[in-house]
């Protein structure tokens, strides 16, 4: 008797341990974040063409730090990129192969790179309607011609900017359905539902946001398993092209040709609608 209490007992402190690892440090495990030196900024500003350096203060009084790449010729479409929960965006951005006649914003979520304070869901919301309308007031920006692109961490802003504004498009690219159904389905006995603290809900803004969509998974994605971005996909209440490619996982698909061919295809269709 008293080993099988030991073993519950032990079993028990093993349990709360691990409860306490996932549902306790969330942030840590969520806003991995990125850092950046003085070097890179000053390699982005003067090796890039046409980069604006951006100082953008929130309401509350934080600083987002990025760029405009602007286009050869402007005033031009903009796509507005918001990335991983471990990528620097100056960094990510250098993944894309976007086309020379659209200019890319790209900026540091909270925390982030050089950017201020301490990221959460609500202010990576309210940051992200923040960047469009400064964006959509741009003399460089055609306003009617800004798309959004979000992947993985960065599909939850970008679904929410599609939700409360009117982007000529939305790439999203390994999006969730929401972090409880996926933490739900990492760790089925774990009362995730009630713990929760940054849920990105992003299948249910996928129901009141009409704009077109290109949706892109890998079919090794064992981050963020396709079958959470159908839902997403499913639930879009505008036209959706959706792209899986196939022997990629999710932090190698944009090695992918195909996946710059997609993402180059959507755009050049927004510029010519």
């Amino acid at each position: 008797m008293k080993v099988i209490l030991l073993l519950i007992t032990g079993a028990s402190a093993v349990y709360l341990f691990h409860a306490w690892q996932v549902l306790g440090s969330q942030e840590d495990m969520l806003f991995i974040g990125a850092d950046i030196t003085e070097d890179r900024i000053d390699e982005v500003n003067s090796e890039w063409n046409n980069t604006e350096e951006l100082y953008l203060e929130t309401e509350d009084g934080e600083i987002l730090h990025g760029w405009i790449q602007h286009a050869g010729t402007t005033p031009a479409p903009l796509l507005m990129y918001f990335g991983g929960n471990a990528e620097e965006a100056s960094a990510g951005i250098e993944q894309y192969d976007i086309p020379d006649d659209w200019s890319v914003l790209f900026m540091n979520y909270r925390s982030y790179g050089n950017s201020s304070g301490e990221p959460e869901e609500s202010t990576l919301f309210k940051d992200a309607l923040l960047l469009y309308d400064y964006a959509s007031s741009h003399e460089k920006v055609k306003e009617s011609r800004i798309a959004v692109m979000g992947r993985s961490m960065g599909t939850a802003p970008a679904a929410h900017t599609a939700r409360n504004r009117d982007p000529a498009g939305v790439i999203l690219i390994s999006p969730y359905d929401s972090r409880e159904e996926l933490q739900s389905h990492r760790y089925p006995y774990l009362p995730i539902s009630a713990f929760i603290r940054h849920p990105f809900e992003v299948s249910n803004m996928a129901e009141q946001s009409e704009a077109p969509l290109l949706g892109i998974t890998a079919s090794e994605d064992r981050v963020i398993p396709p079958d959470h971005s159908y839902v997403t996909f499913n639930n879009w209440n505008g036209d959706v092209h959706q792209v899986e490619l196939e022997g990629f996982g999710h932090n190698s698909l944009h090695q992918s040709r195909d996946f710059h061919d997609e993402i180059k295809n959507f755009l050049s269709e927004i510029e010519s609608s």
